[in-house]
């Protein structure tokens, strides 16, 4: 617990329900409409053409067993190269657009952030050094349009494991039974690593807000410093709040990258 020592939550910080941030998001990305909706149909095509990668390696596989001779062999490999060319151009198509839409909800966030920062009085920045408003400001935006892109490749994954689920039931349902029996302790696991999850990157965020902060208000005042001979003592304060920074980060980048590895190991 030492590790967010002096990452105690701003009183400026709120907690909100789910629903309710789904529906101040969609408030801001609702001028880009159009372009979600290109992404949502594009999102299913690529869920769509992921998901019959592995149906035509087995149906290649049977080709095989019925056709010794390999005259149409090549037909596999050429299946493969069309759907994963496919594949990709439409992914840099949607991406594209979707860059472009997060580009301008952050934009939009952080306009709306930066005014409502100017329309406090000064009193308010006597308690809350200006250099963790700034950082706030550009780097907790910047987090919302990344985890807007995750969740377009989250939403393509559940489409490619959706038909592939079909396809298992049509095989031979009483195997996929089997396989299906793990989804409620993903699900159960995915529930708890969310609140771990959000934890820890509310407190790299308050981290690397306290070094923005300390080196905006180092710089501001560094003549002062100067004249009073304080450059070690504002050294020190500097290398405290890096520190910890660090150390709060790489716990955020473990969190964050072992999703995956327990994931795949449970399936």
């Amino acid at each position: 617990m030492g590790l967010f020592e002096g990452l105690d939550a701003e009183e400026y910080d709120r907690k909100y329900s789910d629903r309710y941030l789904v529906r101040r998001i969609g408030q801001y990305f609702r001028p880009h409409m159009k372009r979600l909706l290109f992404v949502v149909f594009t999102t299913f095509l690529i869920g769509g053409i992921y998901a019959m990668l592995p149906v035509v390696v087995s149906q290649g596989v049977n080709l095989i067993n019925n056709d010794p001779q390999g005259g149409r062999l090549l037909l596999i490999p050429l299946a493969v190269l069309v759907l994963g060319v496919a594949g990709w151009c439409i992914n840099w198509i949607s991406r594209r657009q979707l860059t472009q839409a997060i580009a301008g909800v952050v934009v939009a966030l952080a306009t709306d952030a930066f005014r409502a920062s100017a329309e406090h009085d000064l009193s308010f920045y006597d308690d809350y050094p200006s250099g963790k408003i700034v950082s706030r400001i550009t780097n907790d935006t910047q987090e919302f349009g990344q985890l807007v892109g995750m969740l377009t490749e989250v939403m393509a994954q559940f489409l490619d494991a959706g038909i592939l689920a079909v396809i298992l039931v049509i095989i031979d349902w009483r195997l996929s039974l089997y396989l299906f029996a793990v989804v409620p302790i993903v699900f159960f696991l995915s529930i708890g690593y969310r609140k771990l999850a959000r934890k820890v990157t509310m407190a790299g965020m308050r981290a690397m807000a306290n070094v923005n902060s300390t080196i905006k208000e180092t710089v501001s005042g560094i003549a002062i410093a100067k004249n009073f001979r304080q450059e070690s003592g504002i050294f020190a304060d500097f290398e405290q709040a890096n520190t910890a920074s660090y150390k709060v980060n790489i716990r955020r980048g473990l969190v964050l990258s072992v999703v995956f590895p327990v994931l795949n190991t449970l399936v």
